[in-house]
C-alpha cells in the first residue's frame, strides 16, 4: 500500500464545531490509517498550549502547530518560529491603540487586552475553558511578551484599517469571518509547516493528504497530493479542494479515507 502523510485541521475538521466531540468513525479511521503505515499529524492553527489533549490522546505522529509556526514529530519539537520582541511590543501597543480586541497566541501564553468586548472574546476568555488561567496574561501588563501569531477581533469601534494597512507586508490576514481576522508572519502557513516535514522526513508532496473546512486551510488544501473540505465547513473552500467529503458528524473522515484507499 502507497504511504501517506495525512494533515487533519482541528475545529470543524476532527472536532465537530457544535457537538464539541471528536466522531467515533474518525477515530477509527484515524487508528486504521496508521495501523496501515501512513503518517498522521494535526495540522492547526491553534499554538501550543491550547492543543487539546483528549485529541493528542487519539495518537497522531506529530503536530503541524500554529498555522506552521510550531512542529513536533515523535515528541520531538523541530522548528518553533516567534517574533523579535520589539516586534510583539510594538503589535499590542498598535491594538489597544487602534481599539482591536483578539488573542496573541503562542506556544506558553496567550495574551489578552484589559478591556476585551467582542462577544467572541469574551465566550473564548470566560466561558468555554480553552485557556487555562495558568496561560492567560494581559498584552498591556505584561513587560515582556511571548507569541506567534493572532486572532483577532473588530467591530466599527476598530481601526483595523490602519493596523493591516501597518503590518501587511510582514502578516498575512486571513479572513475568517467579517469581523475575524487570523494573522500569521508571512514566511508561515499551514502548507510550510508540510513542506518542512515533507524535506525533513523525504516524502513527496503528492504523497500528502490535507482534511480541512476554513479559509485558513487554503494554503494547507493548494499544497497537498489529495485535498478534503468537509461538508460541513466553509462553502468558499468547497471549489478549491479535489473532494468534499460528508459533514463532521456523518462521518465524513471515515468515508474520505475510504474513497482514497488509506483505510
Amino acid at each position: 500500500m502507497r504511504r501517506y502523510m495525512l494533515f487533519f485541521d482541528i475545529d470543524g475538521t476532527l472536532l465537530d464545531d457544535r457537538e464539541k466531540v471528536v466522531p467515533k468513525s474518525t477515530v477509527r479511521a484515524l487508528k486504521k490509517a496508521r495501523e496501515n503505515g501512513h503518517l498522521t499529524f494535526i495540522c492547526t492553527g491553534r499554538c501550543k498550549n491550547i492543543w487539546p489533549n483528549d485529541i493528542l490522546e487519539i495518537g497522531f505522529d506529530g503536530v503541524v502547530g500554529g498555522c506552521g509556526t510550531n512542529i513536533y514529530y515523535h515528541g520531538e519539537e523541530l522548528l518553533h518560529a516567534t517574533l523579535p520582541q520589539d516586534l510583539q511590543r510594538e503589535i499590542a501597543d498598535d491594538l489597544t491603540r487602534f481599539h482591536i480586541d483578539g488573542v496573541l497566541e503562542g506556544k506558553v501564553n496567550t495574551y489578552f487586552r484589559k478591556d476585551y468586548w467582542m462577544p467572541v472574546v469574551v465566550n473564548i476568555f470566560k466561558e468555554n475553558g480553552m485557556f487555562s488561567e495558568a496561560c492567560q496574561h494581559c498584552w498591556e501588563e505584561d513587560e515582556e511578551l511571548s507569541f506567534d501569531k493572532m486572532a483577532l477581533w473588530f467591530d466599527e469601534s476598530s481601526d483595523m484599517e490602519s493596523f493591516k494597512k501597518k503590518y501587511e507586508d510582514r502578516f498575512s490576514f486571513i479572513l475568517r469571518d467579517p469581523t475575524f481576522y487570523e494573522v500569521v508572519p508571512k514566511d508561515y502557513s499551514k502548507a510550510t509547516g508540510i513542506d518542512f516535514l515533507c524535506k525533513r522526513l523525504g516524502i513527496a508532496p503528492e504523497d500528502t493528504v490535507g482534511f480541512g473546512d476554513s479559509t485558513n486551510d487554503l494554503p494547507m488544501l493548494a499544497y497537498t497530493g489529495i485535498s478534503v473540505a468537509m461538508g460541513s465547513g466553509n462553502p468558499d473552500i468547497f471549489s478549491e479542494v479535489d473532494y468534499v467529503t460528508a459533514p463532521v458528524m456523518e462521518d465524513g473522515i471515515e468515508q474520505a479515507m475510504k474513497k482514497y484507499n488509506l483505510i
